[in-house]
């Protein structure tokens, strides 16, 4: 029995217990409803922490507002064309292409990234919900716009799965600013979650790393595979740790790349192994180099145990890094996710306020614009789609 998902379903109910006997105090938002819509719930909280800072530091944070617009429009083209690139070479090649879109949700196995534990799940997204609306609050009453309400939500498919935040300032005066107080409070959000996973990704560098380096020795490596190629035919399956490759010692993920893709070649065979098991297997072409070795695998990583004098130490040491670096891949995947078009996001308000201060003819601005973000959702659609397919083995 999976642990964190029973822990992730109970969540689920007792939130939406909550939320039925809160029912009157709730607003729906329908984006596809019922399949996907966003429930909302307003408080008053963290509304005097916002006043407080914008007040203090009102000069301070209305300049870095400025400095976020930039990134924030060069992180909406970049997301933007990310997807656009990846699902066009999922068009051109849907076998061998991995567009590496999935819901982001406890329980589960995201690839090249690792398990995500309900715990990691409910406090990374709850950190980066607050940060985010908070830079948004900030910037809002250091402009002297009216804050009306803050409160949370949650992104519901079905059922209220993912929590989020917000604070709600009065849209029909913030919408007669100036164009560049717009976007500098609403790419606060997005670029204060990207701040934040720069912070812990300095602390997994330089304080995670070194301690790791010390407390652990390498046992081998391990990989995803992928389904209809030589390492999966070989009874190979994901996470697997090997030291082993054609019968020499191997105890990392860089030294059998460099076996594989310079000592061998296609149509030849090859083993892998650990102290328990062999697997023999015949080579086939690179997708990418008809020259080049290939047996199917992909997120290739290093593999490493707790040295016996550090055992008791090892456990909380891991499970402090695992929370570390979900702070930070979500804060930056998230961050960067809402810089894209799709109607709810901040990218999308921005792309909408940049194309009415281009186009004059608003109806005309409007039209461009709903195109844009329905084609982004889409895509979206498509390729998280295309994934969870190939994960099955129904594509």
């Amino acid at each position: 029995m999976n642990f964190d998902l029973v822990i992730f379903c109970i969540f689920i109910l007792l939130i939406t217990v909550f939320l039925i006997f809160k029912r009157k105090k709730v607003e729906i938002q329908k984006i596809i409803f019922p399949v996907l819509y966003v429930i909302i719930y307003r408080t008053s909280f963290g509304l005097k922490f916002i006043e407080k800072i914008s007040s203090r530091y009102r000069e301070l944070v209305k300049t870095l507002g400025y400095c976020f617009i930039g990134f924030g429009f060069v992180g909406m083209i970049w997301v933007s064309l990310s997807i656009l690139l990846s699902m066009i070479s999922f068009f051109i090649a849907p076998k061998t292409t991995e567009v590496g879109m999935v819901l982001v949700l406890p329980g589960t196995n995201i690839p090249g990234i690792g398990y995500l534990s309900f715990f990691y799940f409910i406090i990374s997204i709850s950190f980066l919900a607050l940060v985010h609306e908070f830079g948004h609050g900030i910037l809002i009453r250091a402009h002297n716009l009216v804050l009306k309400s803050s409160g949370f939500a949650f992104f519901s498919i079905f059922l209220p799965i993912i929590p989020a935040a917000f604070v709600e300032p009065d849209e029909k005066k913030m919408s007669k600013k100036e164009s560049h107080i717009q976007y500098s409070i609403l790419s606060a959000g997005p670029i204060t979650n990207v701040l934040f996973s720069i912070f812990f990704l300095l602390i997994l560098m330089f304080v995670m790393a070194p301690i790791e380096e010390k407390i652990t020795e390498p046992t081998g490596f391990s990989f995803d595979v992928m389904p209809n190629y030589p390492a999966a035919i070989a009874g190979l399956v994901n996470g697997t740790v090997l030291d082993s490759f054609n019968g020499a010692k191997v105890n990392d993920s860089q030294n059998f790349l460099e076996q594989l893709r310079y000592c061998s070649k296609p149509n030849e065979k090859v083993t892998v192994g650990n102290p328990n098991n062999t697997y023999e297997m015949t080579t086939t072409s690179n997708p990418d180099n008809s020259e080049k070795a290939f047996i199917g695998v992909s997120n290739i990583k290093n593999e490493a145990k707790v040295k016996k004098e550090y055992e008791r130490f090892g456990g909380i040491f891991f499970w402090l890094k695992g929370l570390f670096k979900w702070l930070y891949l979500l804060n930056l995947l998230i961050g960067l996710v809402n810089l894209l078009p799709i109607y709810i996001t901040d990218g999308a308000k921005m792309l909408f306020v940049a194309l009415q201060d281009i186009i004059k003819d608003k109806k005309r601005a409007l039209k461009i614009w709903s195109v844009i973000n329905l084609m982004f959702v889409l895509l979206v659609l498509i390729g998280t789609s295309a994934t969870y397919l190939k994960k099955f083995g129904l594509f």
